[in-house]
Formats: C-alpha cells, structure tokens, sequence
C-alpha cells in the first residue's frame, strides 16, 4: 500500500532536515525501522521519502537493499562547486538594472546560525528569486546537494564569515564585482575540495 501523501510529505521533509544539517555521516545507512520510529511514522513513508530523495541525490540506494547517505569524492565535489558556480552566474546574468532588489536573508551568524547554513540561506534566496524558474530549480538542487558539505569549510578554508558576508553584500547590493567575487568564492573551494571531502567524509577535523 502506498503512504498516503501527508505522511509521505512529513517524512521527506524530516529526513531531508537531517540530511541538510549533517546528522548523518557520509556513508551512514538509513536505517529505516529507527528513523521511521523516531518520526513517529509507519516504514512506508520513510522509505518513499528515501527513494524521492535517491532522485535529488541526497540519498543513493544500496545494492544489498536499503538507502545510504552518499560519500563525497574530490572529482565529485569538484564538479558540484563548478556546476553551482555557473547556475549563480546564470541566475545573476538574467538581471537587469530595473529588476526589483532581492531580499537579503538573514546572515546573524553564531551558534544558531553557523556560516554553513547562512551560505544555504543566500543561495537559496537567490534560486528563489531567479527569473527563469528551471535556473532556480537547478540552482536549489545543487545548493542543497553542497549544503551537507559546507559544515566542514572552515576547517578547509580561513574568514569564510567575512567573505560570505561579502558575497551576499555583492548579490543583494547589484555590486557590479559580484560575478568576479563569485568566481573568487568557488574557485577557493573547487581548489581544497579534496580537503573539504576527505574531513566531511571523516566526520569532522583530522
């Protein structure tokens, strides 16, 4: 029987919570039963949230039987900074001078809001506001894919507050250097993505 659509919903959106905050290290087993329980919901549900999430490749499935949270290879998270990096270059590019101003999120950063997630916040808030609508979709895709990973750069990489505040300054502002500080912010991730996968796929510092 297929989980009805409310709890099919509940669970896709609680697990992939999980997924975006990190709780589970990359290669950890979704252990169904226990999740589903700890939800307060039926397997069924649990398990198409899990499969949906196989689509967004958050989630890959196990040759065995069950799901895992992928690991991070350096070519792979090479390749996902580079392909986030051009859709924020399109999504700008499609702006114009007599565009309204997109809302700035909130970047209050400290122990409720780390840098990982306030760098979610901006891009997110920029996928939502792009003007053609599969640039954003494309764009939220890759954001959220990143977002695991981003709990580990400041342990890859030096100031990422200071320059996440000046790239967010720089796409809400209309700065005509956004897309050169764009550029800047990818290419020093693209270049340590062996040290950010290899610490995020360890769990945290060496």
């Amino acid at each position: 029987m297929a989980p009805e659509p409310v709890a099919a919903e509940r669970a896709y959106k609680l697990l992939k919570s999980d997924l975006l905050a990190g709780r589970f290290k990359p290669g950890s087993p979704i252990i169904e039963r226990q999740i589903a329980l700890e939800y307060g919901m039926s397997i069924s549900p649990l398990r198409d949230a899990a499969h949906r999430l196989v689509g967004e490749r958050m989630v890959e499935m196990v040759k065995a039987g069950g799901y895992r949270v992928p690991y991070f290879t350096a070519t792979a998270l090479r390749d996902l900074y580079v392909w986030h990096g051009q859709l924020v270059r399109l999504v700008l590019k499609d702006f114009s001078q007599s565009d309204p101003v997109m809302a700035m999120p909130d970047l209050a950063i400290g122990p409720g809001q780390p840098v990982a997630a306030a760098a979610t916040a901006v891009f997110r808030s920029l996928a939502d506001f792009a003007q053609n609508k599969e640039h954003g979709r494309a764009l939220a895709s890759a954001n959220d894919r990143l977002t695991p990973t981003r709990i580990f750069e400041d342990e890859a990489l030096i100031q990422i507050d200071e320059e996440l505040a000046s790239v967010a300054n720089a796409i809400f502002g209309s700065s005509p250097d956004r897309l050169s500080l764009l550029r800047a912010y990818h290419r020093r991730r693209i270049r340590r993505a062996g040290k950010i996968a290899m610490i995020a796929n360890q769990g945290g510092s060496l």
